[in-house]
């Protein structure tokens, strides 16, 4: 009788569909090798003596020790917090008013703030960055036209370069994470219990911080843990304006390329991921110790404030900071018709910064589309599998999964170049260093969590009874997933993929550790312009880029509206 339930036991074993576990298992195994590896090899790294060699006799805290005895190091982490922090709050004081006043103004305009609004997001960090060199920079034509109107007040705006300039064009750039939650969450928030605080006598800046403020609050710390992880992340902006104000994701820069310290950078890297993670807790305390939630089905619309001058005064603002926001892309378009700028105004008109871009940027052109296009096909088919196992099939360990897909989402790029430099660089197994593959790897790492959230999202939507149909009718799993299910999360792939394809073609702070001599790409290119102070070709590779990317988003938005946000969210 045991023999028999035994083999009945392998029988009914054996007839079960192994598909979505063998399917499953390629992403898996991807994961183990390029993400966990290289990050394990990274933390093993820190522990050993400066350069690029894995020797256990050096095993110590050397490369930590650095952060208290190293002024260098020292200022670079300093730098960093009141750089990440101060970018936080200005966002903040910018984002939630613009918010608020498009939610609740009835101001002319609205749907263009929007989309103007999320521009800076879009466009490559380092593009603003080189523009305000221009703006704003020693011989910049506005810094030059502002202290001629404030030098009678005794006052002087200083240069773009350094802490001030980093801040400055940091918040200009992420402050619209801030703007477009805060926005959202002022549009959602049902109205009626402000009208009961109101009937009850409550005035309205009352009202404001015990009941609408509260309730976006889980959208607003949301948005800080972005910004703050943009912020503490970027190498573009630090590297082009920060003139010597190091930060850390420059000073693995600066181990790496200068010294090949492998082994100090990952030490630095591995500083930057626990600032970044207690940043996540910490907020995450904040929020769920501060939860509100509206419990009431009925709703009613909001009444917009319908005052002359709060509706002038709100335009006023809300224009100001878009104009300011903006300046830079008005300003390489303009300066990739000049050789050069000085003073008030650009110098030199000329057509050649077009017209040697076919010939002087071929490669670099033709390696951005292709890392891009490869990287995101293997992207959408990674996201969409892991998506679909890990909250159709939910495994064991499904939420450590996803926490794993979602990790390089909040780790800076300059990490996970450091990460996989330290496993497949020198001597390593398998060496990929300076190949085509390695950036292609980096670049899924990064961006799977795009199609992933953006997937997830659609197959929550999703009631699961017609795949279940599929089964109960003998399909197995393959046939359902390709016939049923495929079509349905379709829309969330390619809302995920344009968004990976579209991040992918400007990204730098990922490749500028990983290229090589025949990787080169056209944000590196753009970068090593503005560093040998060729400003108006650096202008017109930013232009062309700006207008493939401004076209791909645009297509993104009429496909899918705003529901690209979903690729942003963290859970």
């Amino acid at each position: 009788m045991r023999k028999q339930d035994s083999s009945q036991r392998l029988k009914n074993f054996l007839q079960k569909d192994f598909t979505p576990y063998l399917v499953f298992a390629i992403p898996l195994a991807f994961l183990v090798v390029f993400l966990f590896w290289p990050l394990i090899t990274t933390f093993l790294r820190a522990f050993m003596g400066a350069g690029a060699k894995m020797d256990f006799s050096r095993f110590g805290i050397d490369n930590f020790t650095k952060f208290f005895t190293s002024p260098l190091y020292q200022k670079s982490l300093k730098n960093s917090f009141i750089l990440s922090i101060s970018v936080v709050v200005f966002s903040v004081l910018i984002g939630v008013p613009m918010g608020y006043i498009v939610a609740r103004v009835q101001i002319p305009g609205k749907k263009l703030l929007l989309s103007l609004g999320i521009l800076p997001v879009i466009m490559p960090s380092f593009v603003g960055a080189f523009s305000w060199i221009i703006l704003m920079g020693r011989q910049g034509v506005a810094r030059h036209f502002l202290n001629i109107v404030l030098s009678p007040l005794g006052i002087t705006i200083p240069s773009i370069y350094g802490m001030f300039g980093m801040i400055f064009t940091m918040t200009l750039t992420f402050y619209p994470f801030v703007f477009l939650l805060s926005y959202s969450s002022f549009s959602s928030a049902n109205p009626l219990l402000e009208e009961a605080a109101m009937l009850m006598g409550a005035g309205k800046w009352r009202i404001f911080w015990t009941i609408t403020f509260p309730l976006i609050l889980p959208s607003l710390g949301a948005a800080c843990l972005l910004v703050f992880i943009r912020s503490i992340g970027s190498f573009g902006i630090p590297a082009i304006i920060g003139g010597e104000e190091y930060v850390l994701p420059t000073l693995i820069y600066f181990r790496v390329n200068g010294f090949w310290d492998l082994n100090g950078a990952a030490a630095i890297a591995i500083v930057n991921v626990i600032i970044t993670g207690a940043v996540l807790i910490l907020q995450k305390y904040v929020v769920n110790k501060r939860k509100y939630e509206t419990i009431s089905a009925s709703r009613s619309e909001q009444k917009l404030y319908s005052n002359a001058g709060v509706k002038i005064l709100s335009s006023i603002f809300c224009i100001i900071i878009l104009i300011v926001s903006l300046a830079p892309q008005i300003t390489i378009i303009v300066m990739s018709f000049f050789e050069k700028w000085q003073g008030l105004f650009p110098q030199e008109f000329t057509l050649a910064n077009y017209i040697k871009i076919p010939s002087a940027s071929k490669t670099e052109l033709g390696n951005s589309l292709y890392l891009s296009l490869i990287a995101t096909f293997f992207t959408a088919i990674l996201g969409s599998i892991m998506a679909y196992i890990t909250e159709r099939r939910r495994p064991k360990g499904a939420a450590i999964l996803d926490l794993a897909i979602m990790a390089p989402f909040i780790l800076p790029g300059t990490v996970i170049a450091v990460a996989l430099l330290s496993a497949f660089s020198g001597n390593a197994i398998i060496p990929l260093g300076g190949t085509f593959t390695i950036i292609i790897i980096s670049y899924m790492i990064r961006r799977t969590p795009y199609v992933y959230r953006s997937v997830v999202a659609s197959l929550t939507q999703l009631d699961p009874t017609l795949e279940e149909s599929s089964t109960i009718a003998g399909a197995n799993w393959f046939y359902t997933f390709r016939r049923v299910s495929l079509p349905l999360i379709l829309p969330g792939i390619i809302s995920g993929s344009i968004l990976t394809f579209s991040t992918l073609l400007q990204e730098l702070s990922t490749t500028i550790l990983l290229y090589g001599a025949r990787t080169r790409t056209v944000p590196i290119q753009i970068y090593s312009a503005v560093a040998d102070g060729k400003m108006g070709e650096a202008s017109a590779l930013s232009v062309i880029l700006l207008i493939v990317v401004f076209i791909i988003v645009y297509a993104m938005n009429s496909f899918q509206g705003n529901k690209m946000v979903n690729s942003f969210k963290l859970g």
